[in-house]
């Protein structure tokens, strides 16, 4: 396992890409301590639970790395043949088994196996500052239906708006309690409000926030943690996505810190690039 390393000032922690192994684990523990911490996303905590074809373009990834257990992270559909999740979900997994089309993950509509060729994940993600934490999943041709819909992506342009003090949804079958030793079964979801990067840089430092990035606000102990990394983070008012689920405090998912997301317009070329899809 690689060492956590020490970035900025702030009592956070980042595990590094062999860490998300550990915190994949059934104990949810990471070892070590660093300055700052923050660990890749897995729960949405004090949630609501989901409807069925409430978010038709939520994915569940079950990941496998050759180890005794699989783990657990979330991704949105953005076409018929691709899955948008986040760098450090697929780091050294050989395979994934993708679930669409339903709010309980033990019981799918839609289910494929699919092994590592088909993968892509930006070739400068960095582990250690969870820099350009996004990938892509090719999947077998799905048909949509009521429960299974792609996610809107942000139209190509030459400036996009900060999404500062916007209302944005994001679901996920993470953890619901702290303490909690497994996922929910039942799709969760809460809503969040865009904080700007300059207040994020206040708390993470400028080493771990760019413009690739975004961050919500995390109140009334309502926010995401370990098993939602890879959700789609997307505004309420339009149902388009801006964000991909990156990164959250390792103090706790309830000390209402900011959340950390990869911010999906920066990337829009990068996808096009990787897919072929006309965004």
């Amino acid at each position: 396992m690689k060492s956590i390393i020490a970035l900025l000032s702030h009592l956070l922690c980042f595990a590094s890409a062999f860490q998300i192994r550990e915190i994949r684990n059934t104990q949810g523990n990471i070892l070590g301590s660093v300055e700052p911490n923050i660990v890749p996303s897995l729960r949405i905590l004090n949630g609501r639970s989901a409807t069925a074809s409430q978010f038709p373009y939520q994915a569940g990834l079950s990941l496998y790395d050759g180890g005794p257990t699989r783990w657990w992270c979330g991704g949105s559909l953005i076409s018929n043949e691709w899955i948008l999740t986040a760098a450090h979900c697929m780091t050294d997994v050989l395979s994934v088994n993708v679930i669409l089309g339903s709010t309980t993950r033990s019981n799918a509509p839609v289910s494929f196996d699919v092994d590592s060729s088909k993968f892509i994940l930006h070739a400068e993600f960095n582990a250690d500052t969870v820099f350009h934490d996004i990938a892509l999943i090719r999947i077998p041709a799905v048909t949509y239906t009521n429960a299974i819909q792609p996610v809107r992506l942000p139209p190509r342009a030459s400036s996009y708006p900060t999404y500062d003090g916007e209302t944005v949804v994001m679901a996920g079958w993470g953890r619901i309690v702290a303490n909690a030793t497994a996922g929910s079964q039942t799709l969760q979801f809460a809503n969040f409000k865009v904080i700007s990067n300059e207040a994020c840089t206040a708390v993470y430092g400028e080493s771990l926030i760019f413009a690739g990035k975004l961050c919500t606000a995390t109140t009334n102990k309502v926010s995401i943690c370990a098993g939602d990394s890879g959700g789609a983070l997307v505004l309420t008012s339009s149902n388009i996505q801006i964000g991909i689920a990156s990164f959250s405090t390792a103090e706790g998912c309830d000390v209402e810190l900011p959340n950390g997301y990869t911010r999906v317009p920066h990337y829009l070329d990068w996808i096009k690039d990787k897919t072929g899809l006309n965004v």
